[in-house]
């Protein structure tokens, strides 16, 4: 291929997403302007699939984004693909086609690493399996698809899959501070696109924009049966000087950021020294409050005085299912008591817990659910709460292979093409609405004393199936006020949450 003049060459980066995260199409279009190419991001902020409505486009909308890309010199146009969004991504391109967009078309993330011959849709040029930094800086070089590690394209017609290469592996050092910025890019939002300001990004990011997405490494040391992993291999870290590098830059670009939510699925895992110059120069040289995510293998109190005295305010760690199913369907080497052990030494330290579970798990039993909600009722309140996920079969996943094989696919609830973590299937099963509502809801909220009956009596006992849905109900309102608090003023939630961990530890 022979490259374009570089001043002629202008990729918009895209996603589709319930918010305004964008994450990765951030770091990618921060490489490509790296490249000098002219860049923009497009967040397509959909709501997600659930059963009988799916995610789609309407007309109105792909043409709004065809006039754009016309009316911008657009020569590239890139998606980042899960697998629920293949369908929606599949119609945008085929409208883009029909309303003469002639640029390249091409996709990378999840479900292009998954499932690359899906990911190249009719009507698209390219799909990137793996990491896409090298494949990208390939293709705007020219180079021939048959030489491109990871690149997915036709040859005389047939879809060819390149191998993958440890290049693409590239150091993260040599990357580029991601994309933040206002004004520049677009978004589709409520049918209309229009410009990214701040007060969107404040209104539809997580935690109302105040906390910024920071990735220190890519990999993850575990290998659960239902991850879609897309960066394979030995974990890669960036040094603490590229990381603090990057906060500083946008403590001095945008002011206004109130935290740091660092996304690594496995913060802690790595050289330990790493951890202490970054918590070190953390509190010196940034002075923001920050959220990681940890395995609990990795916890102790030691590492946890150490991020505290860095910042560290809130974990968020999986408990995910029972012993039995995290060993024997997940795979995940944890169980009860190295949870627990892990998020006793986190409510100890005073931190905030976020503890994820799974649910609408058709191969869960009650005795499963009744060890989740026992292990949870083990915690000291306060200062913790549940993030409830469905479990959803990813296509070529270890999981997706074993429930095909059990023939169980079509007992899910969940289906990855139409939205992930939520049921969209109807008839499907889902976790009894006693266990759902007593461990993601109620738990966090009332006693162990008051939750040990429930737990016994369970889902057959009437009088607790009544005392829980009564019970609902008042932790209901209470979290809709926790949460304004918390979104809308920051740091009376943080002081209340001091006082709270003060009365939990004097108890």
């Amino acid at each position: 291929m022979t490259p374009a003049p570089a001043g002629s060459r202008h990729l918009v980066l895209a996603c589709i997403e319930d918010g305004v995260r964008a994450l990765t199409i951030r770091m990618r279009g921060a490489y490509a302007e790296s490249l000098g190419v002219r860049t923009t991001l497009l967040v397509l902020v959909k709501p997600l699939a659930t059963a009988g409505r799916p995610l789609i486009f309407r007309r109105s909308e792909t043409r709004q984004i065809a006039r754009f890309l016309r009316r911008e010199g657009v020569t590239h146009f890139g998606m980042y693909l899960m697998t629920a969004t293949l369908k929606p991504y599949r119609l945008l391109v085929q409208s883009l086609r029909e309303a003469g967009f002639k640029g390249i078309i091409l996709a990378g993330g999840v479900h292009a690493t998954l499932c690359p011959e899906e990911a190249l849709v009719q009507g698209a040029d390219f799909a990137v399996q793996g990491p896409g930094e090298l494949p990208l800086k390939m293709l705007f070089e020219g180079a021939e698809p048959a030489a491109i590690p990871g690149l997915v394209w036709r040859r005389n017609g047939t879809v060819v899959a390149n191998p993958q290469d440890a290049a693409q592996r590239v150091d993260l050092d040599s990357l580029p501070y991601p994309i933040f910025r206002f004004g520049h890019d677009r978004v589709l939002l409520r049918g209309r696109l229009r410009p990214y300001t701040w007060r969107v990004h404040r209104r539809f990011a997580d935690w109302h924009g105040q906390y910024y997405d920071l990735i220190t490494s890519r990999g993850c040391p575990y290998k659960c049966a239902y991850c879609c992993r897309v960066d394979t291999g030995a974990i890669r870290r960036a040094s603490v000087d590229r990381v603090i590098g990057e906060l500083k830059h946008l403590r001095a670009q945008h002011p206004e950021i109130a935290g740091i939510n660092v996304q690594d699925d496995a913060f802690f895992y790595g050289p330990e020294d790493w951890v202490k110059d970054f918590c070190r120069r953390m509190k010196a040289e940034v002075g923001l409050p920050f959220i990681v995510r940890m395995i609990p293998k990795f916890v102790t109190p030691e590492r946890l005085e150490l991020l505290k005295s860095g910042g560290l305010e809130y974990v968020t760690m999986g408990l995910e299912g029972s012993s039995r199913i995290n060993r024997t369907l997940y795979k995940r080497p944890e169980d009860k008591a190295s949870f627990l052990k892990a998020a006793r030494a986190v409510l100890d330290a005073g931190l905030h817990l976020s503890v994820d579970v799974i649910i609408d798990n058709p191969y869960e039993r009650e005795e499963d659910l009744r060890e989740v909600a026992q292990t949870l009722n083990a915690l000291p309140r306060p200062n913790w709460g549940v993030v409830a996920l469905s479990l959803t079969p990813f296509p070529r996943t270890p999981l997706y292979e074993r429930a095909a094989h059990d023939g169980m696919l079509g007992r899910f609830a969940t289906d990855a093409y139409d939205a992930m973590l939520m049921p969209t299937k109807e008839g499907g099963y889902t976790t009894p609405r006693f266990w759902r509502v007593l461990i993601t809801e109620l738990l966090p909220a009332i006693g162990p004393d008051v939750a040990a009956p429930l737990i016994a009596a369970g889902p057959g006992d009437p009088r607790a199936a009544a005392n829980v849905e009564r019970l609902a109900r008042w932790t209901a309102r209470l979290r809709r006020i926790n949460a304004f608090i918390r979104d809308y003023m920051p740091f009376l939630y943080r002081r209340l949450l001091r006082r709270q961990q003060q009365l939990g530890r004097s108890r």
